[in-house]
């Protein structure tokens, strides 16, 4: 069967890629399907494509069993007009040796018939029961065969051609099997010759409507035999050729493939961008209000980086606290719950896959993969941007304002001192003190103090507008910090994922396109 296999490994693969990146995307009831179709085609080529069954299939009274006794020469098949007469399949063939038997085994057709010399080699027919039975047993008997056999001959009568259980129901079911399956209008002598051209061109025409429009159309007459030689040459032909198997493997998956394409949305050609999703999340996640977080920061911290040791020590309530409070700052807020991170990326990533231009399972298979993302995302979004710090490091200008300061401020202490050990001094009388002349006016203990507290003024408003400008400038480097780690996380656990989703689905949807032109390669 190496003809076969060579057939077949383009669409064993694509059953493959199908199995195994449908979960999440594919309905699991044509999963399943898959999966029992490729058991199918490794059972079938492992029976080889010498043997071709044709399964003989019909409505109650269309004279199928008549025509399988017609076609075998002998009544192998029980007749019967008014109900259903075949309770169970029989098999027909040339000969039942080993390879014939196991092929029937797995088919599990117990009842077994063989023609000397009127059917070809290789050929086996059987006879279904009606696929209109009653009986419910017998109607899942024939689906069941119709879908496992390598050929199939549907067998109608004037009576019966145009109804809806036919067209909905077998032949539903066969609308890529033009290749393998053959219509026989049967009980052509009722009807006068242009009633049965008529009746057979309606045939035709609903047929094509079916997606049937290549099947072979034949008219026999089981009663008087009309017809039969050309179906019995037909099925030669077939049985000759060894391809039914093949062809019945691969139309089956490409029917398949009609259905499962269905289940996926045609991917968006453009992946979701990270710039249509950074400016949402910085307002959901009120990530600009880091930037106002690290500027507070920054001014806390500058403030007491500049705070002279004098200064210190006046403020502590007591020395032992010193160590601790020189290096306390207040604890930042941190960023808002991921919740509202959740409802930003869903919306975008939403308007960026078009989500509300599917429907059915490809509507829901695309909101699992967008709340899948964003849920997975939203922590690493907060993270990203937690894990920017806003406390600024140490500047060095401001321990050279701590110790002018602290300059300013012990020059203006020694002043005051100064001043006030004379006031003192002359208040009791004592001798006086040294009062040396700065200038004509300006001795130098209120030279110091004058000095010292306008230099300390100075330098206040000095560092207010050093810190206040530093701040600006620490917020805008955090601001650029979140963006860049708000970028770098989007694009790691929303871009990429999604890029890898809409690669997933476009690949599965290759392999499915590999399976729905399957027929056409191999008829090439």
């Amino acid at each position: 069967m190496s003809r076969s296999r060579h057939d077949l490994a383009a669409v064993v693969d694509a059953l493959d890629t199908l199995t195994r990146e449908g979960p999440g995307l594919v309905d699991p009831q044509h999963l399943d399907a898959a999966a029992a179709l490729q058991g199918r085609i490794a059972t079938r080529v492992g029976h080889g494509d010498e043997l071709t069954v044709v399964a003989v299939a019909g409505g109650t009274g269309v004279g199928k069993s008549a025509l399988v006794n017609r076609l075998a020469g002998a009544q192998v098949a029980t007749e019967g007009v008014r109900r259903p007469t075949t309770a169970h399949p029989v098999a027909v063939a040339a000969d039942l040796d080993d390879p014939v038997r196991v092929l029937l085994d797995e088919l599990r057709i117990d009842d077994r018939r063989t023609v000397d010399g009127r059917l070809p080699s290789g050929l086996i027919l059987v006879d279904l029961p009606d696929h209109d039975s009653v009986v419910l047993s017998h109607r899942e008997t024939s689906d069941r065969l119709a879908g496992r056999v390598d050929a199939v001959v549907v067998v109608v009568d004037p009576l019966k051609y145009a109804r809806a259980d036919l067209h909905d129901g077998p032949l539903a079911a066969l609308t890529r099997h033009a290749e393998v399956v053959t219509v026989v209008l049967n009980r052509s002598d009722e009807l006068s010759a242009n009633d049965l051209d008529r009746c057979r061109a309606d045939l035709i025409s609903r047929l094509e409507a079916d997606g049937l429009g290549d099947a072979p159309v034949l008219t026999t007459s089981a009663a008087t035999g009309d017809g039969v030689r050309e179906l019995h040459e037909h099925l030669a032909r077939l049985a000759g050729t060894r391809r039914a198997a093949v062809a019945r493997l691969v139309a089956d998956a490409a029917q398949l493939a009609d259905q499962v394409v269905g289940d996926i949305a045609d991917p968006p050609e453009l992946s979701v961008a990270v710039d249509a999703l950074l400016e949402p999340l910085v307002r959901a996640t009120d990530a600009g209000r880091t930037a106002a977080d690290a500027a507070s920061a920054y001014r806390i911290g500058a403030a007491a980086g500049c705070r002279s040791p004098l200064a210190r020590l006046v403020r502590l309530p007591g020395l032992l606290a010193a160590p601790f409070q020189l290096v306390f700052q207040p604890p930042l807020p941190t960023s808002r719950p991921p919740s509202r991170s959740v409802a930003a990326i869903e919306a975008v990533l939403a308007r960026s896959l078009d989500l509300g231009a599917t429907t059915g399972s490809s509507h829901a298979a695309l909101a699992r993969t967008v709340q899948a993302v964003a849920h997975d995302a939203a922590p690493q979004v907060i993270d990203a941007i937690d894990a920017v710090p806003r406390r600024p490091a140490h500047r060095g200008w401001w321990k050279a304002m701590a110790w002018l300061r602290g300059v300013a401020e012990v020059v203006t202490v020694a002043g005051v001192v100064w001043l006030v050990l004379l006031g003192v001094s002359g208040w009791l009388g004592l001798p006086d003190l040294p009062r040396p002349d700065a200038t004509d006016e300006l001795s130098w203990p209120a030279a110091l103090f004058l000095g010292g507290l306008i230099l300390r003024v100075v330098l206040g408003v000095l560092s207010r507008g050093l810190i206040a400008a530093g701040a600006r400038r620490h917020a805008r480097r955090v601001a650029r910090e979140v963006r860049r780690q708000l970028t770098t996380g989007l694009r790691t656990h929303v871009v990429d994922p999604v890029a890898g989703e809409v690669s997933r689905r476009r690949h599965l949807r290759d392999h499915l396109e590999v399976l729905r032109r399957s027929q056409d390669v191999r008829r090439n």
